[in-house]
């Protein structure tokens, strides 16, 4: 429902989706091959989509399926992106709910969804669990993007938390939402 019809109405509003977008790989190694430049893409489409500035997202819940060849080429997807604006300083989370609970297939974007309007309904950052150390082939030094790995408050200096999810399907299909916190105003439940 539109942000305003939602506030008219009187709805309780647990996050706000200020874009999405939607693009496919093309041409891959495989079925479950990603494609490091069409996300890049894909991130760089949902924030113009969105009219923000990449710095004010502080959180990205991964698709991370812990698998290293797809781990790394997101973290590469989300590297180049966030790199065109940061010059490679570390500034945003990023954490997996599936460390949690697992693959959830078909369900997992909303899953990660879920998490995230958690996430700013308690203003904390959840840990991406058993996580010490990345995979050899995951590069995170100089990298925009730092592993959230303990359980800890949400503290922001921005007006409201941002976040973005990634979700990926088969056959090089990638989505991205940007979420933010629901506005400030006593709640109707």
């Amino acid at each position: 429902k539109p942000l305003d019809r939602a506030l008219e109405e009187q709805d309780h509003i647990h996050g706000v989706i200020l874009s999405s977008a939607i693009n496919n790989d093309g041409e891959s190694n495989g079925i479950t091959s990603p494609n490091a430049e069409a996300q890049k893409e894909l991130l760089i489409n949902a924030w113009k989509k969105a009219s923000i500035d990449p710095n004010t997202i502080e959180y990205i819940e991964t698709h991370g399926t812990g698998t290293p060849i797809g781990d790394s080429i997101e973290i590469k997807g989300l590297s180049d992106a966030f790199s065109l604006t940061t010059q490679g300083k570390s500034h945003c989370f990023i954490g997996s709910v599936k460390t949690n609970i697992g693959h959830t297939v078909a369900a997992s974007g909303i899953a990660n969804v879920i998490k995230i309007l958690l996430s700013f309904q308690y203003k904390i950052q959840f840990p991406t669990i058993n996580f010490t150390e990345p995979h050899p082939l995951i590069k995170l030094d100089n990298c925009p993007v730092t592993v959230q790995s303990r359980l800890e408050p949400w503290e922001t200096t921005r007006p409201k938390r941002r976040a973005g999810v990634n979700s990926f399907g088969f056959s090089g299909t990638n989505c991205h939402l940007v979420l933010e916190e629901a506005p400030d105003r006593q709640q109707k439940h």
